[in-house]
């Protein structure tokens, strides 16, 4: 009899813990933001209510923060201040992974929401790079995704004229020319020239992995890039 009971309270904890939730993310997203405005001044990153990142510079990206299924109400607030810079819906899937970049200076801000591909599992792994343009003063640019050392003369870009706030989906780099499954170059260049405005030198993908690079404004001038380990 005491056996029976104590299996019944048993039975009614761990229904009361699937009902909330437990031992499941079905009922979560992820998020992840970047705060690419050049010239806005420091932020924290707001979900809900909730601070999720504080002290956010130019460049700082969040790590993803798993978030509710449904709408999501998103704010870029500035250090010190209550008026946001960014008041906005995200709409969360279950399991899905999303990154929120703000764009633009702060004069003419434009958030850019951007889905992630979820990594591949196979016994040989897909791996993706996808290069998104927040750079204010680049302008256009053609991009190349290349094995390290490759001519630009031999290959073709896998997007031209890129723009401030597109991307160029992702690509998969296991099969390019000259390099190996893991090894990849990106260069932006003047439209329809092999002209470069930067070239971020050989960068590696983790196996079974996909990454975003991230083009900015450097400090003093120039440009830079940020390679994001997407999942």
């Amino acid at each position: 009899m005491r056996r029976g009971v104590l299996l019944f309270a048993l039975f009614l904890l761990l229904s009361v813990w699937l009902a909330c939730g437990g031992g499941s993310s079905s009922d979560t997203g992820n998020l992840r933001f970047v705060q690419g405005s050049p010239d806005a001044p420091m932020v924290n990153f707001v979900v809900d209510g909730k601070t999720e990142q504080t002290n956010m510079l130019y460049g700082n990206a969040t790590d993803y923060i798993s978030l509710k299924v449904g709408s999501r109400h998103a704010q870029v607030i500035p250090v010190n201040s209550t008026t946001p810079l960014l008041d906005d819906t995200v709409s969360m899937d279950s399991g899905v992974f999303q990154t929120l970049i703000l764009t633009g200076p702060a004069a003419q801000l434009k958030p850019v929401l951007l889905t992630d591909s979820v990594a591949s599992t196979s016994t040989t792994p897909v791996k993706n790079v996808r290069v998104i343009n927040i750079s204010t003063q680049m302008g256009p640019a053609d991009v190349y995704i290349v094995a390290p050392g490759v001519n630009l003369a031999s290959v073709t870009p896998v997007a031209t004229n890129l723009s401030l706030g597109e991307n160029t989906d992702y690509q998969p780099i296991t099969t390019l020319s000259g390099g190996n499954a893991g090894n990849y170059e990106v260069f932006m260049t003047v439209p329809g020239t092999r002209n470069a405005f930067l070239a971020t030198g050989p960068l590696a993908v983790a196996t079974a992995k996909n990454q975003t690079v991230v083009i900015e404004d450097a400090a003093g001038g120039g440009f830079t890039f940020a390679a994001l380990q997407d999942q």
